[in-house]
């Protein structure tokens, strides 16, 4: 681990480095998890146990239940861990990693795909309670099996909830850009013989990525899918334009995210969706776990995890070398869900945090969560790290880059393409200057130094890491497959459409009970509404009336 030059790390150094191992090791959720923290340094346990609340950790001396997070002075003197096939606690089925202060980790994780493939099916029993019937629901008048085709970040996560519907009973194909695709895990799926992959694998040929992913794309929609599981809408919207035969086979998609959302409202508001889509982004299913926590922790600790490799010192920082993220600032513009989130990791790790948001609204709840709300023009040339969270197009274009400090690191969570503008980087004679794995300086003309873009300015979280937490994409996926049910069951016509409460209810309890949780049941007799009496009942009536 790099520290102070030949200094021993300061506390809030240890603590972060121990959290970013902690959800390294397994690609596991802090919040929601149990920790428990054995450590004979006050100043590093205190720390720890702030910085875990803040993330929405619980204990296990409150919970009364085993840790999927210990915390000790060294990991290799630890008590043995329970082993994987047989955790101690049935609600953790990933058993526990141990991180010391002294770096190290143990992890019941093996880090081959096929295992890391297997590792994200064993964390996501929400996804395959739902995944049962899917088939029956699918397909229920016809004598072949439906055909799902899933456009999704190609991780060990992906490849699980695919194989889960080639469980089902379903033909499935996988496509993967390459920038978004781990070809490991891609080359161990498509091994497998049961899913068919659309995406670069390690023993690929080589080429031009862009023409790569635009031929895979094609075959996809050619493949001949009933049903879609989309990212961005890019397949739903090549469909409409370039490949308009896959219309006649598709019965309906759904999709993932914000940023795929907006463009299928514009279709439909013009008329030109042709099929029903359900917004699954828009579930609070998914919305509240996926793009808050589970983005806001990936990102976070993507960033920290890229700068410490780079031996990053903020801006103006006294010494050299990476000294955490405590006492820096960042700059969290957009503050949707997963801006949400990503101010919420950085500032339990120590960041101060400005948020920059065009919707006086969320401006407001910014400063009502504690953090300060600037325009962009006084905000960016104080940050050290920038994040953009608006997955909106050239959220920081040149006029916002040249406010940045020389070695202001700037970072997507979540991400579309071109949300920075670094294309009008590149027109007016910016240099791009590659740096440390994952980092590249951007140089403006006649300048000695500029700004450091991480993960090439896309997504950070599944860019330069393992994406989202197994915990929170089993929330995702299990909403997909309730959204896929619907279409199948529902006779929606051509349009976006809002995932139903009801099956938002039927994921939460998959999902409460993988968790050892339960929700109160509602009340037999409970009244339209929630009114606790009947209209004409109220405060101000006459006596005796």
């Amino acid at each position: 681990m790099q520290g102070h030059d030949s200094e021993r790390p300061a506390p809030d150094l240890v603590v972060e480095r121990m959290i970013r191992a902690a959800a390294r090791a397994g690609n596991r959720l802090i919040a929601g998890g149990v920790a428990r923290i054995d450590v004979t340094s006050e100043a590093v346990g205190g720390r720890l146990r702030d910085a875990l609340a803040r993330m929405g950790a619980r204990f296990e001396d409150s919970v009364g239940r085993p840790a999927g997070f210990v915390f000790v002075d060294a990991a290799a003197g630890c008590t043995p861990l329970a082993g994987p096939a047989r955790p101690a606690d049935p609600a953790s089925p990933l058993g526990a990693v141990v991180v010391g202060c002294d770096g190290g980790v143990r992890s019941p994780r093996a880090e081959d795909a096929e295992a890391r493939i297997a590792w994200a099916a064993r964390g996501m029993r929400a996804t395959a309670a739902l995944a049962g019937s899917l088939a029956a629901s699918l397909s229920p008048a016809r004598a072949e099996p439906p055909r799902l085709a899933v456009s999704l970040v190609l991780e060990p996560k992906t490849a699980a909830f695919s194989l889960a519907l080639a469980d089902a009973g379903c033909e499935v194909a996988v496509f993967s850009a390459a920038s978004e695709t781990d070809p490991e895990v891609a080359a161990a799926l498509a091994a497998t013989g049961r899913v068919r992959v659309f995406a670069p694998t390690a023993g690929g040929a080589g080429g031009i990525p862009e023409r790569i992913d635009a031929e895979n794309a094609a075959a996809t929609l050619d493949w001949g899918p009933d049903y879609l599981v989309d990212d961005g809408a890019h397949l739903i919207r090549l469909a409409h334009t370039g490949r308009t035969a896959a219309l006649g086979r598709l019965r309906g998609a759904a999709e993932e995210t914000t940023s795929g959302v907006r463009p299928l409202r514009e279709m439909a508001a013009a008329g030109e969706l042709r099929i029903p889509v359900i917004a699954v982004n828009d579930a609070r299913t998914k919305t509240g776990f996926d793009n808050l926590v589970g983005t806001g922790q990936s990102c976070v600790l993507a960033v920290t995890d890229l700068l410490d490799a780079a031996g990053w010192g903020a801006p103006g920082a006294v010494g050299a070398g990476y000294r955490g993220a405590a006492g820096t600032r960042w700059v969290v513009i957009g503050y949707g869900p997963v801006g949400v989130g990503t101010a919420r990791f950085a500032a339990a790790l120590g960041a101060l945090v400005t948020v920059v948001e065009r919707d006086p609204v969320r401006a407001l709840a910014a400063v009502h969560d504690g953090f300060e709300a600037r325009e962009a023009k006084e905000a960016l040339p104080a940050a050290d790290v920038v994040v953009s969270a608006t997955g909106v197009w050239h959220t920081l274009d040149a006029a916002g880059f040249a406010l940045l400090r020389p070695g202001a690191a700037v970072a997507v969570a979540g991400g579309i393409d071109d949300e920075l503008a670094l294309d009008e980087l590149r027109a007016a004679g910016w240099r791009r200057v590659p740096a440390a794995p994952g980092t590249e300086e951007w140089v403006a003309p006649g300048a000695a130094r500029g700004p450091i873009v991480l993960a090439g300015g896309g997504g950070v979280n599944y860019t330069a890491a393992e994406g989202n937490p197994i915990e929170v994409m089993d929330l995702s996926f299990a909403t997909q497959l309730a959204a896929l049910v619907r279409l199948a069951r529902d006779d929606l016509p051509a349009g976006v459409h809002a995932l139903p409460a009801e099956d938002e209810h039927l994921v939460a309890r998959a999902a409460l009970a993988a968790r050892a949780a339960a929700a109160d049941p509602a009340r037999a007799a409970a009244r339209p509404g929630g009114a606790a009496q009947p209209w004409t009942v109220h405060r101000y009536r006459a006596p005796g009336a």
